[in-house]
């Protein structure tokens, strides 16, 4: 069992940045999900209400991201954020963050064609997460509930094998993916397991919503593959489909690294 693909998500709901290599963080890994575009009350956007964002494209150069949307480009570097912080929500989570800078947030708002702000995760930025299982806490940056999102590939198999259209896995916005030998083994790790220098631990399997019903290359909706998990993966009223996970030792992830569990 190892690694197939490493991947993070610099602005939250944008475009994934697939990587051979990554530091592991407690916070998640190396620049992901450190951005995040709010709207005026500083409330998170989301794919789940603007299928659109799903459109917008990230890469990275040495020192910056760089945002292409329908053959326009912009570059937000890492360091560069204003000094005044504000109040930004992740669902229940409020927290301080730093607007990028005003020309950025208003090309993001002329791309989505409403107004939003591109913030930054700073030094002032904290999001603290009980958990029900030890360690009891964990940090998190702007993603949803937790770190890292860890994914199966046998998991995969066994859903495009009841799909008509097979969907790509990228709809799932996973992290780690891994190849695997039985579907949703992944949901029952318990114990703390390596990859790389660095010492994992799943929380919970991880609870879908629309998201996944979105094409990632052009953010068109459409039922599936939500319609087919429901028939086999419903439990407790919620659609259950790959992992979420903490790091509980950070250090450097590569695809092909091994799985151990310790």
């Amino acid at each position: 069992m190892e690694v197939t693909a490493l991947n993070i998500f610099p602005i939250k709901s944008l475009g994934a940045v697939s990587v051979n290599q990554i530091e592991a963080f407690h916070l998640g890994f190396e620049h992901d999900r450190r951005w995040m575009l709010v709207d005026d009350m500083g409330e998170f956007l989301t794919q789940r209400s603007m299928a659109s964002m799903a459109k917008f494209k990230c890469r990275l150069t040495d020192d910056s991201i760089l945002v292409s949307y329908e053959g326009d480009q912009i570059e937000v570097p890492f360091k560069l954020y204003t000094d005044t912080p504000s109040r930004v929500k992740v669902w229940s989570s409020k927290l301080k963050a730093n607007e990028v800078s005003s020309a950025i947030s208003d090309w993001f708002s002329n791309a989505l064609g409403i107004s939003a702000r591109l913030v930054k995760m700073t030094d002032i930025s904290k999001r603290p997460r009980r958990l029900f299982v030890p360690p009891f806490k964990a940090e998190l940056s702007f993603a949803d509930g937790y770190p890292y999102l860890i994914l199966g590939d046998a998991s995969m198999t066994t859903l495009n094998d009841k799909l008509q259209d097979k969907v790509n896995s990228n709809r799932f916005r996973a992290n780690i993916l891994i190849s695997t030998s039985e579907a949703h083994e992944e949901d029952n790790w318990k114990s703390r397991f390596t990859i790389g220098a660095s010492v994992f631990k799943v929380i919970k399997p991880c609870a879908r919503c629309g998201v996944v019903n979105i094409n990632q290359e052009n953010g068109i909706k459409s039922k599936e593959p939500l319609k087919t998990l429901t028939e086999y993966r419903l439990r407790r009223k919620k659609i259950w489909f790959g992992a979420n996970a903490i790091c509980l030792e950070p250090g450097q992830v590569s695809v092909g690294d091994n799985i151990k569990f310790t």
